[in-house]
């Protein structure tokens, strides 16, 4: 009964969100209006369309596409509370994995989850202080604050675009599909250093497909997971004369029972790993155009219970080529990802990706896309695979 009414509930707040599917851009003006309220609605559309010419498993060609439109609501403007807005997210993924038919470990769509329609947040956020300090809490993404980059966004990978993909691969992470009960607390005592901790129900049962996101139940027994990071990022202001760049360095424990993957009948309580990014504009032609390096990595002591002890990325990124489109953007990155000795017959997988986002207007852009994946799976005796494709992103 608890469920039924949570998922009733769920699905009202969700009604609020409708609107945006039925306009587009400013909605003549309904989009502006909506915000004075208080009510800001967003909406994007992505699509991931690859194939693999050579290698792999089998020949395919697949579509994968991935649906998000959520609400913030300004409590401060609707119910006079200082600070506070209430975030609502609903998602709707579809297509196929084009991993299945390669063999490889890390999917080459970003886009891509399992299931179709889900719940995400129900995030109740307060601001303090002059903004320096932000709580949250209710149904949280840990991936979309924690072991992220703002130079992951231009890869389709999933290895990297979003998070480092190692970590959920090791523990409970909630990300995409799957949001958990838990708080958030972000203090910024400058401009430049931010830190973040979080703790999360770690409840692998709710990233469920077929819970549609909507199993709110709140399991003490299956343990928490606990993550902190450090920010350190320079140059972010549009106009600022300085290179962008930033550091940021975190770390993660969940409490609950593992598995040896070398005899799933032995348990042992307790996981926990460490992660950093970093990246640097190390040649600015102007304001608007430059050359990027970044790297990231983690690590995952106990190869007894984790696939992935470490995974490692490193990239370049240039924005404003062509001459005359400043607002493109060129990338290239390596990612390698090692599995457990434990593991036997497999070894590392490694990605090649080099892209190239055309961004045709404020809310469209198009990435024809390159990949080539070494050792998918791990496995020497699965050939490494060519992966073309492109992806097109829509905001509304």
């Amino acid at each position: 009964m608890i469920r039924c009414r949570a998922a009733t509930a769920c699905i009202l707040l969700s009604l609020i969100s409708l609107p945006g599917v039925l306009f587009a851009g400013d909605w003549s003006g309904l989009r502006d209006s909506l915000r004075d309220a208080g009510v800001d609605i967003s909406l994007n559309y992505t699509t991931d369309i690859s194939g693999n010419p050579a290698g792999g498993l089998d020949r395919t060609v697949v579509y994968s596409g991935f649906l998000s439109l959520s609400t913030v609501l300004d409590l401060e403007k609707i119910l006079s509370i200082d600070g506070l807005s209430l975030k609502i997210g609903n998602y709707l993924a579809s297509g196929r994995d084009i991993s299945v038919s390669i063999g490889s470990y890390y999917s080459p769509q970003q886009v891509y989850t399992s299931g179709d329609y889900y719940f995400g947040v129900l995030d109740l956020s307060k601001s303090m202080f002059d903004d320096k300090l932000d709580l949250e809490a209710g149904r949280l993404f840990a991936g979309d604050v924690f072991a992220v980059s703002p130079m992951f966004q231009y890869y389709l990978t999933s290895a990297v675009d979003g998070r480092l993909a190692a970590i959920p691969s090791d523990i409970f992470f909630p990300h995409y599909r799957s949001t958990a009960w838990g708080a958030r607390a972000t203090f910024r005592p400058e401009t430049d250093w931010s830190f973040i901790t979080g703790i999360y129900n770690a409840d692998p049962s709710v990233a469920d497909p077929g819970k549609n996101g909507l199993d709110f139940s709140f399991r003490t027994d299956k343990g928490y997971l606990a993550v902190g990071q450090v920010n350190y990022r320079k140059g972010q202001e549009k106009e600022s004369p300085e290179a962008p760049g930033g550091i940021s360095f975190g770390g993660y424990y969940e409490s609950s029972s593992f598995a040896y993957l070398s005899d799933p009948d032995v348990r042992v309580r307790g996981n926990y790993g460490f992660y950093a990014t970093a990246d640097k504009m190390i040649y600015r032609a102007d304001l608007h155009r430059g050359l990027s390096v970044w790297g990231a990595g983690m690590y995952a002591p106990r190869d007894e219970i984790n696939p992935q002890t470490y995974q490692a990325a490193a990239g370049l990124i240039y924005q404003g080529l062509p001459p005359g489109r400043s607002n493109d953007v060129t990338a290239f990155c390596f990612v390698l990802g090692h599995f457990s000795n434990d593991m036997e017959g497999r070894s590392e997988e490694m990605i090649i990706e080099l892209d190239h986002r055309f961004q045709l207007t404020p809310w469209c852009y198009v990435t024809p896309d390159l990949q080539y994946i070494i050792k998918p799976n791990g496995m020497a005796d699965i050939d490494n695979a060519l992966v073309l494709g492109f992806e097109a992103s829509f905001d509304f």
